[in-house]
């Protein structure tokens, strides 16, 4: 089974680099600049589950081949458009796993590669590139979930799980990848959200007066806008979600608020923006998701 993911960053990188490690056949599809950066310096993960370092496999969208059995889309949601847009050759029944933020890009796939099979997938990971372009993971998180959209897909998808199960990661197969993307979705967006408007961690926000109230508004403004698309959520989910989000102990940060340190483009449009989209079309109110995308685009504006 032929694996290509594209990107090489925290997420890909990562989650790739440790297929290889097992032995998988992984190849990276990256850009001529990435590309010759790791000709010279290898993979490298440093992690409390292990450090890695390897030559990769690796290919640019000028000779790449309709070869492969799973392609793993690990990109920023902001650059997919501009990667469709590409001659990106898919050989017919091939599995597509996309590990992106929010939902919108399923259906831009679907679309795209109508004859291949597409699925969900959900990355759980806290990790980022150093200044060598080092990935670093902080904790003892790292696992992937991923699920078909059809049922007639299964087969496929369990192969691709089993191929994975040496790898030194955690993996599950979802059955009902729909509503764990929202999960994902809606806790993301919350988490996003508040620390990146506040610019501070979860248990920073907390343990201020008001700081439990607004996070709370703000998480159960993106579940009433899945429940208004018709989501079955889970309560205990929701539940567990919770409770991580009113920790006064957490450190809980994220992506977007370092990307924003960093000075960086963010997802603000593909994670906040499309959730405020549905709450329109279905009437949903949510002021302060509205908040959270101001200060998003706001800093957005600034880059330009």
């Amino acid at each position: 089974m032929r694996v290509l993911v594209l990107g090489a960053g925290a997420v890909g990188g990562y989650f790739g680099g440790r297929m290889a490690e097992a032995g998988m056949d992984v190849t990276f599809l990256v850009r001529e600049k990435k590309k010759r950066k790791l000709e010279k310096k290898g993979l490298v993960i440093k992690s409390p589950k292990g450090d890695f370092a390897g030559s990769p496999n690796l290919v640019t969208i000028d000779i790449l081949d309709n070869i492969y059995d799973v392609i793993l889309f690990t990109n920023k949601a902001y650059d997919l458009d501009e990667i469709l847009q590409l001659p990106f050759p898919v050989k017919d029944g091939a599995l597509i796993i996309p590990l992106l933020n929010g939902y919108a890009h399923m259906e831009k796939l679907k679309s795209k590669f109508p004859n291949a099979r597409l699925f969900g997938g959900i990355a759980h990971i806290f990790s980022t590139l150093s200044e060598e372009s080092e990935i670093l993971h902080f904790n003892d998180i790292h696992s992937l979930t991923f699920g078909h959209l059809s049922k007639k897909n299964e087969p496929h998808g369990r192969k691709f799980f089993d191929a994975c199960s040496s790898a030194n990661f955690s993996i599950k197969y979802s059955d009902n990848i729909i509503v764990d993307l929202w999960h994902k979705w809606v806790l993301i967006t919350t988490v996003a959200g508040a620390t990146t408007l506040f610019n501070a961690t979860i248990g920073e926000i907390a343990s201020t007066r008001h700081g439990i109230s607004f996070i709370t508004d703000l998480h159960d403004e993106c579940i009433n806008i899945a429940k208004s698309e018709k989501i079955q959520v889970r309560d205990d989910d929701l539940a567990q979600q919770r409770r991580f989000l009113s920790d006064k102990e957490s450190t809980w940060n994220s992506s977007m608020r370092r990307d924003m340190v960093n000075k960086s483009e963010i997802e603000s449009a593909h994670i906040f923006l499309e959730l405020i989209k549905i709450a329109d079309k279905n009437n949903v109110l949510c002021p302060s998701l509205k908040t959270v995308m101001i200060n998003g685009e706001t800093y957005m504006n600034s880059l330009v």
